[in-house]
């Protein structure tokens, strides 16, 4: 990155409080409309441009003021996505260079100056749930592949939560990170067994946490002690679901033999090179022959759980046991609790109160229209929440890290 771009960008990040961006397509409908005529102050005005925005500026505040806290957003909703990976193609396609520090150019560049800003910061927020690094060795070298599920989170951030977890599992670069990619159904005489990594951590990680939760994300007991959201089972449960994932539109022209699975593709080594890229950019692809299809899974138990006892019988496909799975986690009561408690933490306050976080999971459970995991409202809930336009407590406890 040239040296004035970093300068700015760290200017910037120095002076401006860094703020936060939500949508969604009911975002404005979800009953969180405390103070939702305001600002009434520049202090009230800069406090949520802090939240809701990478930094406020002089002008910002006053636009917000003079249309309000409801027209402010809905214009942030109503603004194209400003992607990433659009600055890396550009770079490539002028004869440049292209490597990891391009992308972090593009995310400079955004922070700064992107009009998106809510989505922008909502997008890095889910940055930091659905974590994917360019430090892991498989995907280091891929720039363009990491700017393109950056832009998976900048095009999820108002959408369904759902759809967001589907797209993050099924792409090649979280595939690689978390090892799912090519993760292959039982083969006991070649020792050969599923492996668990995304498993465990979508559950832990992306949606439910290691513990049950109560609506307002206080933790569940029994004896005095925390009750497990999961066991060994249901981590090897997932980890049969989460096989026979590879490549999109590798050739099979031989019935999909090892030696297509094992080497589709096996790649340039002298990378950048479009046509090997390309294969990053596309969701991966089921291979049924090496889909663990016969066994039962063991998926989450929970009340009004869909499957009998959380089984997944056997016989389906990779495709339909991927959908189940994942319905199987999304409609864990945890999952709102959860990300209500992460959403506040990254864009308001470190320490939310019980109160806060159950009345945002209560949207994140039900948008207003009988959807659940509207991203959209339920970043309009944490922003709108009385606890976020509070003026801020002197208490030792409240505020947030940059």
């Amino acid at each position: 990155m040239k040296s004035g771009l970093w300068r700015f960008a760290l200017m910037v990040t120095l002076l401006c409080p860094t703020s936060q961006v939500w949508a969604g397509d009911h975002v404005f409908d979800a009953g969180f409309d405390h103070r939702a005529e305001g600002p009434y102050s520049d202090a009230e005005a800069a406090r949520f441009l802090t939240q809701a925005t990478f930094g406020p500026s002089r002008a910002e505040i006053a636009r917000l003021r003079s249309i309000g806290y409801n027209a402010w957003l809905a214009d942030q909703a109503s603004l194209p996505a400003s992607h990433h990976r659009p600055y890396l193609e550009a770079q490539a396609a002028a004869g440049l260079e292209v490597y990891q520090n391009s992308r972090q150019e593009a995310w400079w560049l955004h922070a700064v100056t992107a009009p998106d800003q809510l989505r922008q910061r909502v997008a890095f927020a889910l940055s930091e749930l659905l974590v994917v690094s360019d430090q892991s060795g498989a995907i280091e070298g891929y720039p363009i592949a990491m700017a393109n599920y950056y832009d998976l989170l900048v095009d999820g951030a108002f959408g369904n939560y759902r759809n967001l977890l589907e797209n993050v599992t099924l792409s090649p670069v979280m595939g690689h990170y978390l090892s799912m990619f090519k993760n292959r159904k039982p083969d006991l005489d070649a020792n050969i067994r599923p492996d668990e990594n995304y498993a465990r951590e979508i559950m832990q990680l992306f949606s439910v946490g290691l513990v049950r939760l109560n609506a307002n994300g206080t933790v569940q007991t029994s004896g005095g002690q925390p009750i497990p959201t999961y066991d060994q089972d249901t981590i090897r449960g997932f980890a049969h679901v989460f096989t026979g994932w590879n490549w999109a539109n590798c050739p099979r022209d031989q019935g999909g033999q090892w030696w297509e699975w094992e080497y589709c593709p096996s790649g340039p080594v002298d990378w950048p090179d479009p046509g090997w890229d390309a294969w990053w950019l596309v969701p991966m692809e089921a291979w049924e022959s090496y889909h663990a299809s016969e066994e039962d899974k063991q998926l989450l138990v929970y009340p009004g759980v869909a499957l009998p006892n959380g089984m997944l019988t056997g016989g389906g496909t990779a495709a339909s046991d991927l959908q189940a799975a994942l319905d199987n986690i999304f409609n864990h009561p945890n999952v709102a609790p959860f990300i209500a408690r992460h959403l506040i933490k990254r864009l308001v306050t470190s320490n939310p109160s019980p109160a806060y976080i159950g009345r945002v999971a209560a949207v994140f459970a039900n948008n207003g229209l009988g959807v659940r995991g509207d991203l959209g409202a339920t970043v309009r809930a944490v922003l709108m929440d009385s606890e976020a336009r509070t003026l801020p407590s002197l208490a030792s406890n409240a505020g947030k890290m940059r």
